[in-house]
């Protein structure tokens, strides 16, 4: 072979395996990063729920994470759609709940929320201080700490904090037998 066909072959074939690496590495850095794939990882979670009773809370830790799961009885549910909309008395909300269009009304979905409520029992004021539930002026949660009054919603109401409790939505499964619950967006204990 001459000489210049051979350099030509070698040139050609570092042309290929430069625009192959550039391939290579353009491809993999349009992959999200290890990070990024672990902090949008849904970290689902279900909890039987048939032996409930309305009115229980009960404090569970999934996955490192404290969580307090309240299923509110229908009085509590009345008190907590008085303290969300204060335009309609409780006795109306208790009317409402109490005959079904509430729940007629919001559809399935929307009423699991009003009757289930997932909350980080973590203050968000930043000291680590546990929550309390069912306490406080307004029958939601209280932090001893700083002495933080919380609705039944988990804002707060009276005390030095402005900052709401983390919740999270639930789902209710197909056949009403657990929730599922993504606690991803809930802090971890100090």
């Amino acid at each position: 072979m001459k000489k210049g066909v051979i350099l030509y072959y070698l040139t050609g074939g570092w042309a290929l395996l430069t625009v192959a690496i550039g391939a290579h590495f353009l491809m993999s850095s349009m992959e999200p990063t290890a990070d990024v794939k672990s902090s949008y990882r849904a970290r689902l979670h279900t909890i039987p729920i048939v032996s409930w009773a309305p009115g229980e809370i009960k404090r569970l830790v999934i996955r490192g994470k404290p969580a307090v799961i309240w299923r509110r009885s229908p009085t509590e549910m009345a008190t907590a759609m008085s303290q969300a909309d204060a335009s309609i008395p409780l006795k109306g909300w208790a009317e409402v709940l109490n005959d079904g269009s509430l729940a007629n009304a919001l559809g399935p979905e929307e009423f699991a929320r009003v009757e289930w409520l997932i909350v980080s029992p973590i203050s968000p004021a930043g000291l680590g201080c546990i929550v309390l539930a069912q306490a406080g002026d307004y029958h939601g949660f209280f932090d001893p700490c700083r002495g933080v009054h919380f609705d039944m919603w988990g804002r707060p109401q009276k005390g030095p904090s402005h900052e709401r409790l983390i919740t999270q939505q639930a789902y209710l499964t197909e056949d009403q037998q657990a929730l599922v619950l993504d606690t991803s967006q809930f802090p971890l204990p100090k």
